[in-house]
C-alpha cells in the first residue's frame, strides 16, 4: 500500500497524516530492513512527532527533539527536570496531553507494519526475558511515580496534610490454579509456582 492510501489505517497512519510526516512509511520500511526493532521505530516516530510539534509552535529553542523526548518519557529522568521541560513547552502553547496521546507504542508499530505495510514482524515475536523484566519493573516504578504525583497535588491543594511521603509499591501475584501467592520478584527468580512442583 502507498502512504497516500493507508494514511488513516491505524494510529501510526493517523499520526503520519496529522503531522505531515512526508514519505514516512518509506523511512519506516528502510529502517526495518536495516534491523531497527519495533521499539526503535516507535521511538523514532515519536521523536518525529515531537519535532513537528516544536516546528509548528516555533519552539525549537527549548531543545533538540531526541533529548526532549527522553526527558518526557524516561522514568530515570528526575521529576523536577521533567516538570521544568513540560512547563517550557506549555508556555509555548504545546498541548502535552495531545502530544502524549499521539505517541505510539511498539505494539501499535507492529500493527502498522503488518496490516498497513505488509511487513513481516515475526522476528520480533520471540520473548526476551531481560526485556520483559525491564518492562515489569518500569510499570511498577511508573505506578509509584503516578501515586507520588497525585499525593503531591493533594498536598498542594491542602487536601492532604502530612510530612514528606515516600511511596513503595509491592506487587504480589496469585496463581489461579493452585492459589499460591508470591512476591513478584520471587516468582520471576524461581520461574515456577507450586503447580509445577506438584507435577514434578
Amino acid at each position: 500500500m502507498s502512504q497516500e492510501t493507508n494514511a488513516a489505517c491505524c494510529k501510526v497512519g493517523r499520526a503520519i497524516d496529522s503531522y505531515d510526516l512526508f514519505e514516512f512509511d518509506a523511512e519506516l520500511r528502510t529502517r526495518r530492513q536495516r534491523g531497527s526493532s519495533l521499539r526503535d521505530l516507535a521511538t523514532f516516530t515519536n521523536t518525529r512527532i515531537l519535532e513537528r510539534t516544536l516546528a509548528t509552535a516555533e519552539a525549537d529553542v527549548v531543545g533538540d527533539p531526541e533529548t526532549l523526548y527522553q526527558i518526557l518519557t524516561d522514568d530515570e529522568i528526575r521529576q523536577s527536570r521533567r516538570t521544568e521541560v513540560e512547563s517550557k513547552l506549555e508556555n509555548r502553547e504545546i498541548d502535552l496531553d495531545r502530544l502524549r496521546r499521539d505517541f505510539v507504542s511498539h505494539t501499535t508499530m507492529r500493527h502498522h507494519l503488518q496490516d498497513c505495510l505488509d511487513i513481516d514482524t515475526s522476528r520480533d515475536q520471540h520473548v526476551d526475558p531481560a526485556a520483559e523484566r525491564g518492562t515489569i519493573e518500569w510499570a511498577r516504578a511508573r505506578s509509584e511515580q503516578v501515586i507520588e504525583e497525585s499525593l503531591s497535588r493533594l498536598q498542594s491543594a491542602g487536601d492532604l496534610e502530612t510530612g514528606p511521603l515516600e511511596v513503595t509499591h509491592s506487587v504480589r501475584v496469585t496463581c489461579d490454579a493452585c492459589g499460591e501467592s508470591y512476591r513478584l520478584h520471587e516468582l520471576l527468580d524461581t520461574g515456577r509456582c507450586a503447580c509445577t512442583y506438584e507435577r514434578d
